[in-house]
């Protein structure tokens, strides 16, 4: 079973860096794939061609006005393509699109996973708030324990 990680968002953005983040504890993870990008849509479909399980990790921007306040640091999980892909992911186009492309030119992986961590600073500059650094070492824990009991 081939599986691939994708950590997406850029590291010089502060907490858009998660997704690079939790790449990096996932380094050394036997049997999977690691990787990193800036989100673009046709890198994103080379990443995760072939794969039969992708888990994408992202930052994402909560729309205070219609979800409530954002919770930096709160983690959500998304199948595709049960669930759509319709997040603010805090880069363009998205991943959304970068979904919907792949599906109509017949290139998702088998199972595709996308874990969201809810950030606010995505002003210039390295490293992550608190709140989502903490975020970033429970997910990668998380995502351990479902390549292992997907294998």
């Amino acid at each position: 079973m081939r599986t691939v990680v994708i950590g997406v968002g850029n590291p010089y953005r502060r907490d858009d860096g998660v997704g690079s983040a939790v790449a990096e504890l996932l380094r050394d993870l036997p049997g999977v794939e690691v990787a990193q990008s800036l989100g673009e849509t046709t890198d994103l479909m080379e990443l995760w061609d072939g794969a039969d399980l992708a888990i994408l990790v992202d930052a994402i921007l909560v729309d205070a006005v219609r979800t409530g306040p954002a919770r930096p640091g709160r983690i959500h999980r998304l199948s595709v393509p049960a669930a759509g892909c319709g997040a603010a992911s805090t880069h363009g186009p998205g991943l959304g699109e970068a979904v919907e492309l792949a599906r109509v030119l017949d290139r998702l992986p088998a199972r595709l996973v996308l874990y969201a961590v809810e950030v606010t600073d995505v002003g210039h500059g390295r490293g992550l708030s608190l709140p989502v650094a903490a975020a970033s070492r429970r997910l990668a824990e998380r995502i351990r324990a479902e390549v292992s009991w997907c294998a």
